[in-house]
Order: structure tokens, then sequence, then C-alpha cells
């Protein structure tokens, strides 16, 4: 009698294998450099529902924080600082919190003067619907858009984003002084 444990176990691998080359295909197709960005729909923190597209016109950061991640929170100083200074210009930080606990976050954000909107990612935390469709794999994981929803930086953060942030903006008032 042959030990057919091993090739249970190569099928199991390979479908694993199948589901990563998927992953990888999708975010080549729908979420690099030059895309336009999936659009989010869902809830924010107080369970008001709303959408990614909503800020179209605006250059828009897309943020996914939870208060479990040490180097999210270390973030958010910076993040306040960049909301505060684009204040008034056509700029919007949108979070997507992985916090499993819609109540725990919500006090996270009035503790941490997250002055910012976030869509809550659901009851499963870090694997819910928003951070799976945009194949999140680690957090914080961080976009920026332009006015049109198109990905122009990923993984950006502190005076990287800032940077990138001034230059879309700048590209933004130049475009309609034309």
């Amino acid at each position: 009698m042959r030990d057919y444990a091993g090739c249970l176990r190569l099928l199991k691998d390979q479908r694993t294998l199948g589901k990563e080359a998927k992953q990888e295909l999708y975010e080549l197709r729908n979420l690099r450099v030059g895309k336009i960005a999936p659009d989010i729909e869902g809830e924010d923190l107080d369970g008001v529902k709303f959408k990614l597209s909503d800020y179209r016109g605006t250059v828009t950061a897309v943020v996914f924080w939870a208060s479990w991640c040490g180097p999210c929170m270390q973030m958010v100083p910076d993040e306040r600082k960049l909301v505060e200074r684009m204040k008034n210009r056509p700029f919007v930080l949108i979070g997507v919190n992985g916090d499993g606990d819609r109540n725990k976050a919500k006090q996270v954000t009035v503790k941490e003067a997250m002055t910012w909107r976030s869509f809550w990612n659901g009851a499963n935390g870090a694997i819910g619907p928003i951070s799976r469709a945009w194949n999140v794999r680690g957090w914080p994981t961080v976009y920026v858009l332009d006015n049109n929803g198109v990905i122009r930086a990923k993984e950006v953060r502190g005076k990287e984003l800032d940077a990138v942030v001034d230059q879309l903006v700048k590209e933004l008032a130049e475009e309609k002084t034309k």
C-alpha cells in the first residue's frame, strides 16, 4: 500500500501556492502605481456609510492601521501634522482600521487626536473585507492616490509621505490654473 500523506501535503501546498500567485496577480493588475485604486465602500467608526470615491478630486492617503500595530501608532503624530498642515488644501487622509472592536478603535482615535475618518474593517479585524480586497499583508500599509483616484505611491511614510503629498497637491493646483 502506498503512503498518500505526502501527496496530500503537496496538493495542499499547491493550493496555497496557487492562492499566493492569484493574490500577486491581483496586486499587479489592480494595486500597483499607475492603476486606479479599487473603490472602498463601508462604514466609518461611527457606523456612517461612505466610499473612498467620495473623495475624488482630492489627493488621498489611504492608511491601513490598527491600535495593536506599533508602527501604525508611531506614524500617528506625523499623520496628524500632515493633516493639520494640509488643512484647507485638496488633501484627505483616510484610515482603514484593523481592530476587531469598533469601540476600542473609536477610543484610540479620540485619545490620539486622530481627526481623520477611518473605515472600519469589520469584526474580523486585520483580515476583514477591505484589507482582503486591497491584498494587505502587513500593517501599516499606505497608498497615496491622486485627485483622479490613481495610485501614485505605495508604502511611503514620514517625510517621504509628506513629499509625495506636497508634489501631488502642487500638480493639482497647477492643473487647475491651466
